[in-house]
């Protein structure tokens, strides 16, 4: 059989992509390093879409920068990512919470069907949810820590702890099953003295947190990042303008500009906005805000060009830096 993606050697994919894609390659020792670091998918395939037209890269293109454009991009989903599990555990911490305080500890309290509603549009299932947490603790497959060490040692599995290995879309997806008395006090824990509807208040958590996790999970398998956009989660402009500091959106953004709605832009207000904590909420963007001043601001060209490149592709403003400081300024107040 001939397939059609056979294999190539290093310097096969180097003379693939100068003369069939244009890309300019000065050094093959240097473009051969980088593929063997970051692989030709991963370089190539995962930033086309940034820098490719006609299946050919844009005049001028060189391999040097795509790989330090990859390195910035790295760089901010590490940054990303370690925040998004910060709101994955913190969004767990307090679900668990009020599933202890106002139903019990024990899981056939708490994982009673008749203390939440059975189904949500038809969609989404109480009966799902439950096989989901008793498949955990039941012992049908090898049960994972924490959840393990309660199953041996204790009477009882407390929700703080089966959450834990709970799927974070599972556990988002209980908030539409809790009953109003649960829901309501959890929504109020991660959006407080918010003057929105209520009803609109808890689609705007559901989608923020549906931003988080669907974008945490691109980050953690690897998969194409900087260009993509959830189908079907979005934040509302007219909620976001309303929750959201105005150091950090502007009503223009979303009305003209059209950014923060489903993009890394609104990822990235998603998770100050779930983030609760004011201490947690500046180093996060303290952490941001150093890395964007190191390219956009920095005194050598291709660092500043990456800087411009990223801001464009993903909807993040240009004066994102000044921005966070602003808005980190104005917490201390």
């Amino acid at each position: 059989m001939e397939y059609d993606k056979p294999f190539k050697t290093y310097q096969e994919q180097i003379d693939i992509l100068k003369n069939r894609y244009g890309l300019i390659i000065e050094d093959d020792n240097f473009a051969e390093a980088a593929l063997k670091s970051l692989t030709y998918y991963d370089l190539i395939n995962g930033y086309k879409d940034c820098f490719m037209k006609n299946e050919q890269f844009i005049e001028g293109m060189t391999i040097d920068f795509i790989y330090l454009f990859s390195l910035v991009d790295k760089g901010i989903q590490s940054i990303l990512f370690k925040y998004s599990t910060i709101v994955e555990n913190s969004f767990k911490t307090k679900l668990a919470y009020v599933l202890a305080e106002n139903l019990g500890v024990h899981q056939d309290d708490y994982l009673n069907e008749c203390k939440f509603y059975k189904s949500y549009n038809n969609k989404l299932f109480f009966a799902d949810f439950k096989r989901h947490c008793s498949e955990i603790y039941s012992g049908g497959k090898p049960i994972p820590q924490p959840t393990k060490h309660y199953v041996q040692k204790h009477n009882h599995i407390p929700p703080w702890i089966l959450l834990k290995n709970v799927s974070f879309g599972n556990s988002i997806n209980l908030i539409r099953l809790l009953k109003a008395p649960e829901q309501q006090k959890l929504i109020q824990m991660l959006l407080p003295n918010a003057d929105i509807l209520y009803n609109n208040k808890v689609e705007f958590i559901i989608s923020a947190l549906n931003i988080v996790r669907e974008y945490r999970n691109k980050i953690a398998h690897n998969l194409k990042f900087i260009t993509f956009k959830p189908a079907r989660n979005k934040l509302s402009p007219a909620i976001t303008t309303k929750v959201i500091s105005k150091n950090l959106l502007r009503w223009k953004d979303v009305n003209k500009n059209k950014i923060a709605v489903c993009d890394i832009y609104a990822y990235i207000l998603a998770l100050d906005l779930l983030l609760g904590d004011d201490y947690i909420r500046r180093c996060f963007c303290k952490e941001l805000s150093g890395l964007f001043a190191a390219t956009i601001k920095s005194t050598e060209k291709p660092f500043q060009t990456i800087g411009m490149y990223y801001c464009k592709i993903t909807g993040i403003p240009e004066n994102i830096d000044v921005r966070l400081t602003d808005y980190m300024k104005n917490m201390n107040r």
